[in-house]
């Protein structure tokens, strides 16, 4: 008691020095346990910025009490800078669900420090950017990484005002897990051919980031999951830039984001008839035969390509102005329906595809039903690049696109744009005489493989 009694003799100034150093050691509640003592102890603990500014997170707690305690030590230090510990000897998995809450306010970190699995230690103060994008997550064991000589960084900076985030995990962290995210920018691959991830769960970690615009996943061709229960559907609204690569699961990709804004979507790498594409649940529209039979070396691929693609363009009605689709193809009936639906199209770029006359011809100048008015549909469309596309006759290419440009050519800009650029590449039926007859319709709009 008398300890004590002397200790309130003491000035606050000199306690707060004290205080502060004692937030240094071992305790990560220091701050809590000296504000226990005695009502003069706890006012001068709540009240003294510099004994919050050490900041010690575990991965043997529990998730939600780590974020309690990031809130209160962020809220309690403000507007000072504060330093970031965080031990990881359980999981790695665990680093991003950690450092959530704290990425908020990177402005005010001073030095960061990861334990266990991983050692880290980084002067956050200085010349470090804080603003941070893109997020990058590498999914493979995070426990058997090879640095091959190069650290692994969770923070990494160019020359610019930004940082980007990157995070090694065996699972991606769950929704519940994780604060909301504020970042623009994610990139997902899966770079272990034994760890397998399934839509339903990249589903649920975008969830957690509603500020998304820019989304890349590189995965493994490896069977897409069997659904017992229909997937989530995650509302991206400032999504504009969707980029799917090597996966077999772009059905559920598609038919589960709502992205209203989406204006760029890269499909690369699609095509395969190896890997097992279980149906999604109740059949949809569409979900039937091709009825125009057309030849295709990826079938099943194919029609889930296509499916997916209807059921964004269905929920979403999004402004595409991009369509790249590398390796990628769809169904004559789907192609079809997409066209009819992608009004404001302005580039459209199709490699290695088995899409026969009927789709070209699509592109067509007709005569709208029920009168004389000549439409075309993709009526934006300025930019065509077809590589690789042996199913096409010369023929028909010739016929369709000379046909285009010979309306849209004097249509007003208000009513629909004409081709400015057409890029033909490999492809086995378009040979030299149709290579110049077309020319004499496009001009230098046209390029070949040759020039």
């Amino acid at each position: 008691m008398a300890g004590i009694q002397a200790f309130h003799s003491v000035p606050p100034e000199i306690l707060i020095e004290i205080f502060a150093l004692c937030t240094t050691s071992s305790d990560p509640l220091a701050p809590l346990h000296l504000a226990s003592v005695s009502l003069l102890w706890r006012q001068i603990v709540q009240s003294s910025p510099r004994i919050w500014q050490h900041i010690y997170l575990d991965d043997r707690c529990s998730i939600a009490s780590s974020h309690a305690q990031a809130a209160l030590w962020t809220r309690q230090s403000f507007p000072l800078t504060f330093d970031v510990h965080i031990d990881i000897s359980q999981s790695s998995d665990l680093v991003l669900s950690l450092l959530s809450p704290l990425l908020p306010v990177m402005d005010r970190w001073r030095h960061f420090t990861m334990t266990g699995k991983r050692e880290e230690s980084v002067d956050m103060s200085g010349s470090m950017p804080h603003a941070i994008d893109p997020l990058v997550v590498a999914i493979q064991d995070p426990d058997q990484l090879i640095d091959d000589g190069i650290p692994l960084l969770t923070f990494t900076s160019a020359p610019s005002t930004w940082l980007t985030m990157n995070v090694w995990v065996a699972e991606l962290p769950k929704a519940i897990s994780l604060m909301p995210l504020r970042f623009t920018s994610v990139i997902i691959s899966e770079q272990s051919l034994w760890i397998y991830t399934q839509p339903r769960s990249v589903l649920n970690f975008l969830s957690a980031c509603p500020q998304l615009e820019a989304f890349f996943f590189t995965g493994w061709h490896h069977d897409d999951e069997r659904l017992s229960t229909p997937l989530p559907v995650v509302r991206l609204p400032m999504l504009q830039t969707l980029h799917l690569r090597t996966t077999c699961g772009q059905r559920s990709f598609l038919s589960s984001i709502d992205a209203p804004r989406l204006t760029e979507l890269y499909l690369t790498q699609l095509n395969v008839d190896s890997f097992h594409f279980p149906p999604s649940g109740a059949p949809e529209d569409g979900d039937s035969d091709d009825e125009a039979r057309d030849y295709s070396r990826s079938p099943w691929s194919d029609r889930a390509t296509g499916m997916g693609l209807r059921r964004l363009l269905q929920r979403s009605n999004p402004p595409l102005r991009v369509l790249d689709m590398d390796w990628s193809d769809m169904r004559t009936k789907d192609f079809r329906f997409c066209f009819d639906r992608l009004g404001a199209l302005e580039q459209f770029f199709i490699v290695a595809s088995d899409m026969s006359d009927r789709v070209i011809s699509l592109l067509r100048p007709y005569v709208a039903p029920g009168g004389r008015e000549v439409r075309v549909c993709l009526p934006r469309l300025r930019r065509l690049e077809l590589a690789n596309c042996n199913e096409l006759s010369g023929a028909a290419v010739l016929d369709t696109l000379g046909a285009r440009v010979a309306v849209t050519d004097r249509l007003p800009a208000w009513e629909a744009n004409t081709l400015s650029e057409v890029m033909i590449t490999d492809c086995d039926g378009f040979k030299a005489h149709h290579a110049s007859l077309l020319r004499k319709e496009l001009g230098d709009r046209l390029s070949l493989a040759q020039d």
